[in-house]
């Protein structure tokens, strides 16, 4: 895969990446986070030739409903309301991981 269709699909909001999806599945309840481990644990969207980064950067496109979108926001908002840390190398709250989230329900919307 070229790099400039690797961006382009990798810029869509329901493709998140393998440390995306573990970050969030760190803070739902078992059933959200069997359902972010089974999106992980799918084949990865294949890479250009040169990319250099590891797995975390992993990427995959995703197919959630709007309500369990819905709950993972919820989960993720309580997270970063009770300024839970994340478990990544760098020691950062869920406010992005947030974002993220709800970039991704404003899409569904659009969609509908």
């Amino acid at each position: 895969m070229e790099w400039d269709e690797y961006k382009k699909i990798c810029n869509r909001p329901n493709v998140l990446s393998r440390w995306m999806l573990e970050q969030t599945a760190a803070v739902c309840n078992s059933t959200t986070c069997e359902r972010l481990e089974a999106v992980r644990d799918t084949k990865p969207i294949a890479r250009p030739a040169d990319h250099r980064g590891g797995s975390a950067v992993d990427m995959f496109v995703t197919d959630f409903a709007p309500d369990q979108v819905r709950e993972i926001i919820q989960h993720v908002a309580q997270a970063d309301a009770n300024g839970v840390k994340t478990s990544g190398l760098l020691v950062r709250n869920y406010s992005g991981i947030l974002k993220a989230w709800q970039e991704y329900q404003r899409s569904l919307s659009e969609d509908s």
